[in-house]
């Protein structure tokens, strides 16, 4: 009872602090016709978000770059080194949460630009209402009336569908006709290198691409579970080579075999490379979910139950999306609690899949 009033309470104060900044931020500004524009520059936030978003909302960038207009994104540390490799970019700001007086002034002479605010309204809409507030840009637009900041509301025509269809709403709001995208992985050539060289070196089988962790413990595989598929992938150990994948410091208890090799390339660039290289992908974290339909590789994702904002279901809004890809939907909100044999039996399914088609 104390968690869920402390939830209720802390989105009470998200919306009344995100009523107020909209207040002030929409003070002087004057709204423009619905869906005039008059500038193809546009900035987008990328605020408090993941490398998986990065990746989605990358196809929508490539799409806009496509049709002539210029796109500059504001990220700050967690998604930064993801902006930098990408060439397409009008121009890259960093947020600093401490420092944002360097930032608002670049912005203010940037005048005129489209201020993008692309995704669903979360705490990260405090910092992205406080840029419109204090560089006041010439067009604002966003996907709800709920606060009156915005120029231009985009209509969300699927609400409950996957993310990628509000970004096709964004586009064709944008004059570009749009169903579908690609996402997009900008892997430098060094990390690229890297990657194919430490493959070399490790086998010269197909690879799966195991990620045994995600971001958040309600994504982990357990112990038993991850002992459990890795015996499992060793009845297959004549074709294929089993490299895991993840941060360091959490694969690092996973013992290196005969068939099993953990990745000591560091750095996101290089497993994404991996993930390239792969002949399929397991994984439980969206963001190398979002990465393995960039390359569009055979993959087994898991997905914990998880309502966003209800009845919005997360395996849908971020969902793997595309036809290569194989889902588990779990009912346990935890991946560490669901019964392992049925995963067994879908991996096995593709493995077999793979090997019919050589």
């Amino acid at each position: 009872m104390n968690r869920s009033k402390n939830y209720v309470l802390k989105r009470a104060k998200l919306r009344l602090k995100l009523k107020l900044l909209s207040t002030l931020a929409a003070q002087g500004r004057h709204p423009g016709a619905g869906g005039e524009i008059d500038t193809n520059h546009i900035i987008i936030p990328f605020i408090g978000k993941g490398i998986g978003d990065a990746v989605v909302i990358g196809g929508m960038i490539d799409t806009l770059v496509k049709h002539n207009f210029r796109v500059s994104v504001i990220a700050d540390k967690r998604t930064w080194f993801l902006f930098k490799a990408w060439r397409n970019l009008q121009g890259l700001y960093f947020y600093d949460p401490d420092n944002k007086k360097p930032l608002v002034t670049a912005l203010k002479g940037l005048n005129p630009f489209i201020f993008v605010d692309s995704h669903e309204v979360t705490h990260s809409n405090v910092d992205s209402f406080d840029l419109i507030r204090r560089v006041k840009p010439h067009r604002t637009l966003g996907f709800t009336r709920q606060y009156r900041l915005y120029d231009g509301v985009i209509n969300i025509s699927q609400p409950l569908a996957h993310i990628s269809t509000r970004y096709i709403d964004l586009l064709n709001y944008l004059g570009i006709p749009a169903t579908a995208y690609a996402y997009s992985v900008v892997i430098p050539d060094e990390d690229a290198s890297a990657a194919r060289e430490f493959i070399q070196k490790t086998s010269d089988k197909k690879i799966i691409a195991f990620i045994p962790y995600g971001s958040v413990s309600e994504r982990f595989f357990s112990d038993a579970q991850i002992d459990a598929i890795l015996c499992h992938l060793a009845h297959y150990e004549s074709t294929f080579h089993v490299i895991i994948l993840g941060e360091q410091h959490k694969i690092n208890t996973i013992p290196d075999t005969e068939n099993v090799t953990k990745n000591i390339t560091p750095s996101f660039f290089s497993a994404a490379q991996i993930i390239k290289e792969s002949a399929l992908v397991i994984s439980p974290d969206t963001s190398f979910v979002h990465v393995a339909r960039a390359f569009d590789k055979k993959l087994v994702c898991l997905y914990p139950y998880k309502i966003l904002v209800a009845p919005a279901d997360n395996a849908d809004v971020w969902g793997p999306n595309y036809a290569c890809a194989t889902q588990i939907r779990l009912k346990e909100r935890r991946v560490m609690d669901a019964d392992i044999q049925p995963i067994l039996h879908v991996i096995t399914e593709q493995l077999d899949a793979i090997l019919r088609k050589n």
